[in-house]
């Protein structure tokens, strides 16, 4: 195990140190965001159902919404990893704080200033609510623009799925968030 991080500690210094073009990085970066989402299926559902018992057996969540707080690094120009916390709230009453892990995949030319991502978002409840064992699933695509030299905004829409002890909801979402990074240089 030691070995493998050190390997993997040299392989990332060696490609830091021989690069042959200055590409712009992030460095280490914090995002703070608040985003929203709509299921679009369940407001169709819910405005075919006739009476109380189909209503009542239909799937948590019409729209969602919530505050998110991550860190992150960018060791590669074509590759970021981040980490934190995001609440979300989702209709009719779950009330959800998740530990969330997201890997960026710049798609950008690394030379921009705007940094263009795909990126894949995890999530893993961490309070007890009305759900007991919720997780988060999503696929997004963004980009982080610069606005001074450490600060800037970030730009994302994505699909995500919410699963609540069996029942999965489907949000497409939008979130915008202020970045801070560490690389003065862009």
């Amino acid at each position: 195990m030691i070995r493998s991080l050190w390997s993997l500690f040299f392989v990332i210094l060696s490609l830091k140190t021989f690069s042959q073009e200055n590409s712009n990085k992030l460095g280490l970066f914090g995002v703070m965001e608040a985003n929203v989402g709509f299921d679009v299926a369940a407001m169709i559902k819910d405005s075919q159902v006739s009476d109380e018992y189909e209503r009542q057996n239909l799937d948590p969540g019409k729209f969602n919404y919530g505050f998110a707080a991550q860190a992150g690094y960018q060791p590669l120009d074509w590759f970021a990893l981040a980490t934190g916390f995001r609440y979300s709230y989702v209709d009719p009453n779950f009330h959800v704080l998740y530990w969330t892990f997201q890997p960026f995949f710049i798609v950008s030319n690394p030379k921009d200033e705007e940094f263009t991502y795909i990126s894949a978002n995890f999530g893993k409840q961490i309070n007890n609510t009305a759900s007991k064992n919720a997780v988060l699933a999503g696929f997004s695509v963004g980009f982080f623009e610069p606005i001074t030299q450490n600060v800037g905004n970030k730009f994302q829409i994505n699909l995500e799925v919410q699963n609540f002890d069996g029942n999965s909801t489907l949000f497409v979402g939008f979130s915008y968030g202020i970045a801070f990074f560490s690389n003065r240089k862009l």
